[in-house]
Parts: structure tokens; sequence; C-alpha cells
């Protein structure tokens, strides 16, 4: 069977290559793994113990562990929502600052090839992060309380969130000169639109709301579609899909709240892909300026 030609250039990409390893040389990456596993499986005992404190020493329940994979759910999503931006916001900045960057640039790279090995380096270090943490979902997946399903769709709303947030601090890098300005206003537009937008959700369906004949704007579920923690809540499944409440006066079906998770990722794959592009557009005239 043939590889694609696409996955070999991928593969291939010798800024891929190199920034892979260079991550996961010495103990920082290990270690980092290690507290991110531990972290999540502290949560889950923390809960448990919260738990047979309360209802005494039961049995694992199925609704216990539902609860505990929301709560991780909600954790691990903040953890990537916090290391998926850093992880990319000095990739150009600080080429820039190291005065490496015209000299990778005069290579026979195409500027693609550059952004694309900067951006599959840092999220593949985030992907290792998520995936690390299966052993966790594992065993409460003995218990029941949610489904493969469940599982998957959460794992994909993980996955398109660090794409979105990966390439939105890569493009940042490449707007600004400085590495600290690209982190800060990664950070601040990617916390300051998960924390925003259920604020003004609110105030759209919930303060505005003027009786049944009132006519919901369409305009707000833009609200729901860029960020992660509706994706997140639709995928999920309950209890955590009663985030969807807040869009109740528009949608006001379960399989019109149901849809938020993959129309979340079509809208993070669109805003992905332009980023991507002003990022290569951002750093083609260097490209021509260093050929010359």
């Amino acid at each position: 069977m043939r590889v694609p030609h696409v996955l070999r250039s991928t593969f291939r990409n010798p800024v891929l290559r190199r920034e892979a390893r260079v991550r996961m040389r010495g103990w920082r990456a290990p270690a980092l793994v290690t507290a991110y596993v531990g972290l999540l499986s502290s949560v889950a005992a923390l809960i448990f113990y919260a738990f047979s404190r309360t209802e005494g020493p039961a049995a694992f329940a199925p609704e216990l562990a539902s609860i505990i994979f929301i709560a991780l759910a909600l954790v691990q999503l903040g953890l990537l929502v916090l290391a998926a931006p850093g992880l990319t916001a000095g990739a150009i900045s600080g080429e820039r600052e190291r005065q490496t960057l015209d000299l990778l640039l005069v290579t026979h790279m195409s500027p693609f090839q550059v952004v694309i090995g900067k951006l599959g380096a840092a999220v593949g270090f985030a992907l290792l992060l998520m995936f690390a943490s299966l052993p966790v979902y594992g065993l409460l997946f003995l218990f029941g309380g949610f489904s493969l399903y469940r599982l998957f769709l959460t794992a994909l709303i993980y996955v398109v969130t660090v794409l979105l947030l990966g390439s939105l601090g890569l493009y940042f890098s490449a707007v600004f000169k400085r590495t600290q300005a690209a982190v800060v206003t990664s950070y601040a537009l990617a916390i300051g639109t998960m924390i925003a937008s259920p604020i003004l959700a609110i105030f759209v369906y919930q303060v505005f709301n003027l009786g049944p004949n009132w006519q919901a704007p369409t305009w707000g579920l833009i609200l729901a579609y860029i960020n992660p923690l509706f994706g997140l809540a639709a995928a999920a499944g309950p209890p955590m899909n009663e985030m969807l409440e807040l869009f109740g006066p528009i949608l006001k079906t379960p399989e019109l709240q149901e849809a938020i998770w993959w129309k979340f990722c079509l809208t993070a794959l669109a805003i992905m892909a332009l980023l991507v592009w002003r990022t290569t557009v951002k750093i083609t005239p260097l490209k021509n300026n260093s050929s010359v």
C-alpha cells in the first residue's frame, strides 16, 4: 500500500523532524507528561475520595464514573488551552530573535512547509499529552457511565482545539517580532474568547429574552461555534450538555444542541486554515528577500 504523497512530504519535513526531536530531548518532556497524567489521576482520585466520604464505601458506580469523566474532560480542555498557544507562539519569533529565520528560509523548503513543520511539531507534543491520558479514561470506561462514542467525540474536540490554538499562536508569532508579545496576545485572545462568549450568550439569549414570541438572533450561535467549551459540552453529552441551555431560545431541540460539536469543528478548522494561510503569507516576503 503506497503512502499518499501529502503524508510522505509531511513526515519528511525537516522542520517537523528537528522540532520534534528537540522537544523530546532532556528531562522536561517526560516530566511534563508525567505531571500531566498525574494531575488528571489526582483529580479522579479526589472525586472518588469525596464521593466515598459522603456516600460511604459503595462500589464504583456508573454515575460516579460519569461525574469523573466530565471533570477530567474539563480539566484536560483547560490544560490543553493553556499549553497549545505557548507551544507555537515562539516558533517564528524565536527563530527571528536567534537570527536563524533567514537561514531557515534560504533552504529549498517552501514557506508553507516551514509553517506546517512548526505547527505539526507543537501540535504533536500536545497530542502526546492527550494520548498519554488514555489509560485514565480506560479505567473509568470499565465502570460505565459514558460510551466510546462520547470519548471519541471528546478526543476529536481536543484535537481540533489544539490545531486551532496552535495555529493562532503561530500566526501571532509571525506577526510580532518578539516572542513575549506573541505569547501575551495569543493567550489573551484564546482565554478571552472562552470567558467572554458564555457571558455574551447569557446577555443575548437569557437577559434579553422577551418571551415566546421573541425572535432570537441566529448570529449569536457564532459564540458557540468558536468556543471549544461549548463544543466539548455537546460532545461529552449529559450532564455537561446542560451548558448549551444558554442557547435554549434558538437551540430548542436536543438534536440542534448535539450538532454544536461538529459545527464547532468545521468552524475551528476553517479558522485554522485561514491562520495557516496568513502565516504563510507573512513569511513569504522574508523567503523572497532571503533568496536574493
